[in-house]
């Protein structure tokens, strides 16, 4: 596994986590499913 970090705006984050904890999942494992999505 590669770790990346990375910088985004406060605002982003926010709306991310709040979608991870709806989802009931982690913030990474949901960024991961993004990037593989749009992977495809």
């Amino acid at each position: 596994m590669v770790n990346i970090n990375i910088a985004i705006p406060d605002e982003l984050h926010k709306k991310i986590k709040l979608e991870a904890v709806k989802k009931e999942t982690t913030l990474k494992e949901l960024i991961i499913k993004y990037l593989e999505e749009k992977a495809r």
